[in-house]
């Protein structure tokens, strides 16, 4: 769905876990942003992301 441009399914509530690799970045409950990453397991994807995002707090 996503890569066909439908991208408003990402906003669909409780679908933590369901995509990984791409997370959004959020300021004061509203997202500014997002970081993605893609070419390992999906958990890895979400782990590099995770990082990412750490690092622009740290």
């Amino acid at each position: 769905m996503i890569n066909q441009g439908r991208t408003a399914y990402l906003s669909v509530p409780g679908i933590d876990g369901m995509l990984e690799g791409g997370l959004p970045i959020l300021v004061e409950g509203q997202c500014v942003g997002a970081v993605g990453a893609s070419g390992v397991k999906s958990s890895e994807d979400a782990q590099i992301a995770r990082a990412g995002i750490a690092s622009l707090t740290a």
